[in-house]
């Protein structure tokens, strides 16, 4: 136990680096970009906080309530107008089609709604509840309905921060296990913690924006709507999703599918999905990683 926790305290510190390292980098050889104003999508699945995120950041005096469709709020943060639009949340461990299209089509629908396309998209996680390996197929599958690029835009922001047992943000990622990192690796090590028992704290709100701000800086687009999201068909990608869903869920050992060009070329001319994936290396790729996370398990 001693080892384990000093190899998670030797990550922690390691991982620490590199984000104020890339931070600092941006600082000093991004070219200055003024941002009149940000806009700001919040996902995340329900109970998770996405209301109080959007309450603590403009300071909005708010009972807290569940988000059926998406609502968009303005208001300024260091003399800055900041636009949010809080979606509705998904089942933590529901796949894509086992939400409605109702609360599909509304999550699409919010990045039209701030045009020309939001700068960031905050996805929201709970510090006290554990990440699991299906809640991070729940949460790929559903961020990737703004397509797969979503990425690039994208900060993990844990609420109620005061529940981590751990000293930093840094262990809590390492000590929860491969789900986590991954995802926080997928958004290229952006974080961020709100501590709700300091509301009145505007520090925590702060360094989120120009967390933000830094992200937007670095890139050189917005995130656009998407020509099309995954569908469910009976074609032979409805039916693959079918299995890994059993797999994950325990319900029986999956072998999987031949993941060759010309399945993959023969699959795309009968779905609607080509927006999501350029080119059969980025399918591929996609493949590759929920296959061996999913092996680890």
């Amino acid at each position: 136990m001693e080892e384990k926790r000093r190899n998670v305290k030797k990550q922690a510190e390691e991982r620490e680096i590199q984000v104020k390292t890339k931070m600092q980098t941006l600082k000093h050889h991004l070219t200055e970009k003024f941002f009149p104003e940000l806009r700001i999508v919040l996902m995340g699945g329900n109970i998770v906080g996405k209301t109080s995120v959007m309450n603590t950041v403009l300071k909005i005096e708010q009972e807290k309530r569940v988000t059926k469709k998406c609502v968009m709020r303005e208001g300024e943060v260091n003399q800055r107008k900041v636009i949010l639009i809080d979606t509705p949340g998904w089942w933590p461990y529901a796949s894509v089609k086992e939400t409605s299209e109702s609360v599909k089509q509304e999550i699409m629908s919010s990045v039209s709604m701030c045009s020309p396309g939001p700068h960031a998209v905050l996805l929201v996680l709970q510090s006290g509840v554990a990440f699991t390996e299906a809640q991070r197929r729940s949460v790929k599958e559903h961020m990737e309905l703004l397509g797969r690029n979503v990425w690039k835009y994208c900060i993990v922001v844990f609420t109620r921060g005061e529940w981590m047992v751990t000293n930093t943000t840094e262990e809590h990622i390492v000590s929860e296990g491969e789900a986590l990192q991954w995802l926080i690796n997928k958004c290229e090590n952006r974080y961020h913690v709100l501590n709700y028992m300091e509301q009145g704290d505007r520090e925590q709100v702060r360094e989120l924006m120009e967390k933000v701000e830094m992200m937007a800086r670095e890139n050189t687009d917005l995130l656009t709507p998407v020509e099309a999201a995954m569908e469910e068909t009976d074609s032979g990608w409805g039916s693959i999703w079918s299995d890994q869903d059993k797999l994950e869920r325990g319900s029986y050992t999956l072998e999987p599918p031949e993941m060759n060009e010309e399945y993959i070329a023969k699959w795309l001319e009968n779905t609607e999905i080509v927006s999501n994936y350029r080119t059969f290396s980025d399918f591929s790729k996609d493949i590759s990683e929920d296959v061996t996370l999913n092996q680890d398990h």
